[in-house]
């Protein structure tokens, strides 16, 4: 060992955990290109550096695009094979099937959905220094950092104090010893960690080690892909670690698109043989190989798949439906509006909370929005039934083109992208407020559609706002804010519920009207200067305080108190119950906040919508504004007082009273 390196790696194709769909239905993760050359060629050229010659990697889904770009690319002076599962494996099973490849020296064990720029030093001295039967690579910074360790000895991969002191993150990369499989079951799906902790609890040493001047990043699913593009290029330009990983003639590629009069920002990673149109915008986006990118696209943390045509404003993932494997139903759908698969781009939109994924879709220069949902969220079937009913009563949502409950499937008219969340970002106030009361005239509509077109039309609503359902949204801000985000104890959230009681039994009070139940600004799309409502599912009967409160105590938006007062002077004024919603706007403005900081919390610990923990602060700053309106509540005001907020002067007095009361 100390005269010679191990020339043998295995490289993991297969069983790195969840693919990124739908992309991974085109290309697989290993094969996806990192600065247009594929992962697997980045982690092999590595390899090549560490003095490895003889390479094997282990395949399983969608494996042919593997295989295929190694018998037309060969990798001169590497050996390389493969293994394949037909059922997968996992780490540690694919390692013990491939026991055949391993002689007696040690072996390099590699993930192929991470990028990575080092120097194999300090595993072969750890390796020749300890003898361990494996050693793994750490970073002590990025990553969920699950992984213990004292003196380069690992005592622990899952700790239970995960991005605390003296916790690392495992990268995906080992040296091992042969002995290794000893510890791994018969070909079966095992984890290596499982080989480990086995060997650890037997008194064997498995090493970590902490590379200095190296590059690591995880492309294990679309931001960290992104992510990666960025901080390779980033590292390129300051020349750090990381930088070999960049390749230069992409920078001919950038200079030159924009010579043509295509517009990039940030950076823009473009495969082989692309068609960018003059006019197009490129900001922070991957385009892969014969991707047709048209003059009025305008991408923006995109990723395009092969042969996918866009247009128009594109972030996320796109590609050509044909690709989609097994989406049979996505098939069906399409052919009730006779649009063809292989000639419809689909673009993966964001997650939303609502157990439902959308995703626009685009076919000679039309668009529209495909929506797939869980039945198990009972209001997710009603959807398209109350879409067709709120346009009956001229309320602005979007038209449903096809609906098919069968397959819990809808396609609805698309809008555009522009939510009023983001539109008043370019407004002045004056223009901020014309907007809001269009928004307000279609919630007067609402609110004043009688309860006989309800039952005329058998409209299946949601249960109304009552007790049990205002007990719920106390304990959602109890459990995923109150206890899990802010970790407060018994006595206090005690008090809060109280407070929070007393604010619901004050709406309990109201007369109920029809509700959109969750209006806010990332509800409301504008299209031709005309806002339309969308998330309209939970529709119930409940006080218009409740959906009031939800649009002008939004703390997506956060509008000014003045300008909060008078929209909600322009409702009052106009509708029949102006008295009694200006009476309960307060105690409706605390109660929905208090679900909304539930409800972020909840989603913020979900993987994809991690975005809503930035509006907890928003959130408790708009609940300070409404206390400050309300008499008690006190442990509420201790609550906004606590939250290390720069409150409003106006509201300090408020506050500073609270906490000595509490």
């Amino acid at each position: 060992m100390k005269n010679s390196k191990p020339e043998k790696a295995i490289l993991l194709a297969a069983g790195l955990g969840t693919r990124i769909q739908p992309l991974s239905d085109d290309l697989p993760k290993p094969m996806m290109p990192i600065w247009g050359k594929p992962a697997v060629l980045h982690m092999i050229n590595l390899m090549e550096r560490f003095g490895v010659h003889e390479i094997l990697i282990n395949l399983h889904h969608n494996s042919e695009p593997i295989l295929e770009y190694f018998r037309n690319n060969p990798v001169k002076g590497m050996q390389i094979e493969f293994s394949y599962e037909p059922e997968i494996l996992g780490t540690g099973g694919a390692l013990k099937k491939a026991s055949w490849f391993i002689d007696s020296s040690p072996f390099w064990l590699a993930n192929t959905d991470i990028v990575a720029d080092l120097s194999p030093e300090p595993f072969l001295q750890e390796f020749n220094r300890e003898k361990p039967l494996a050693v793994v690579w750490l970073h002590p910074t990025l990553g969920p950092r699950t992984v213990e360790m004292t003196r380069n000895r690992i005592t622990c991969f899952q700790s239970k104090k995960a991005g605390g002191d003296n916790t690392f993150t495992f990268c995906g990369l080992h040296l091992l010893s042969r002995n290794i499989l000893k510890y791994l079951p018969e070909p079966a799906f095992s984890s290596i960690i499982n080989a480990y902790l086995s060997a650890m609890s037997k008194g064997k040493t498995i090493s970590g080690v902490i590379s200095d001047n190296s590059f690591w990043a995880d492309i294990g699913n679309p931001s960290q892909y992104l992510e990666a593009h960025r901080m390779i290029f980033e590292n390129y330009r300051q020349k750090k670690p990381g930088a070999r990983l960049f390749d230069p003639e992409q920078l001919k590629i950038m200079d030159s698109l924009r010579r043509r009069g295509i517009m990039i920002n940030g950076f823009a990673a473009i495969s082989s043989n692309s068609i960018i149109n003059r006019g197009a915008n490129i900001s922070d986006s991957i385009i892969w190989d014969k991707a047709q990118i048209t003059s009025s696209a305008a991408l923006d943390g995109a990723i395009v798949a092969r042969n996918t045509r866009v247009y128009g404003p594109v972030s996320g993932m796109a590609i050509r439906c044909e690709k989609i494997i097994g989406n049979k139903l996505l098939k069906k759908i399409l052919n009730k509006i006779s649009w063809p698969t292989n000639e419809t781009t689909a673009i993966v939109l964001g997650a939303r909370g609502s157990a439902r994924s959308f995703t626009r879709l685009l076919y000679e220069g039309k668009s529209v929005i495909y929506i797939h949902y869980s039945p198990e969220r009972e209001e997710n079937i009603h959807y398209a039934e109350i879409a067709r009913f709120l346009r009956k009563e001229t309320i602005p949502v979007p038209k449903v083109l096809v609906d098919s409950p069968e397959h819990c499937t809808t396609i609805m008219e698309d809008l555009g992208d522009c939510h009023l969340e983001s539109a008043v970002k370019a407004m002045d106030e004056k223009q901020c407020e014309v907007y809001y009361k269009r928004v307000l005239d279609a919630l007067l509509v609402l609110h004043a559609i009688p309860h006989q077109h309800i039952k005329r039309y058998q409209i299946e609503l949601q249960p109304p706002f009552s007790i049990k359902l205002y007990r719920w949204e106390r304990a959602l801000m109890s459990e995923h804010f109150l206890s899990k985000q802010l970790k407060l104890d018994k006595g206090t959230i005690h008090k809060i519920m109280n407070d929070l009681e007393i604010a619901a039994g004050k709406l309990l009070t109201a007369t109920p009207v029809l509700l959109h139940r969750d209006m806010q600004s990332s509800n409301i799309l504008i299209k031709n200067k005309r806002p339309f409502l969308i998330d309209f599912q939970g529709l119930r009967f409940g006080p218009a305080a409740y959906d009031v409160a939800s649009l002008l105590c939004d703390p997506y938006v956060m509008l000014s108190p003045a300008l909060q007062d008078r929209l909600l002077n322009y409702y009052t004024s106009r509708s029949a119950r102006g008295k009694e919603v200006e009476g309960l706007y307060w105690y409706a403005a605390v109660e929905r906040l208090a679900q909304v900081l539930g409800a972020f919390g909840r989603l913020s610990s979900l993987p994809g919508t991690e975005r809503f923990a930035r509006y907890f602060s928003p959130a408790i700053q708009m609940m300070s504004r409404a206390l400050t309106h309300l008499n008690g509540l006190y442990a509420l005001k201790s609550l906004v007082s606590h939250y290390k907020l720069t409150i409003p002067p106006s509201y300090a007095a408020s506050a500073d009273s609270a906490r000595q009361q509490l």
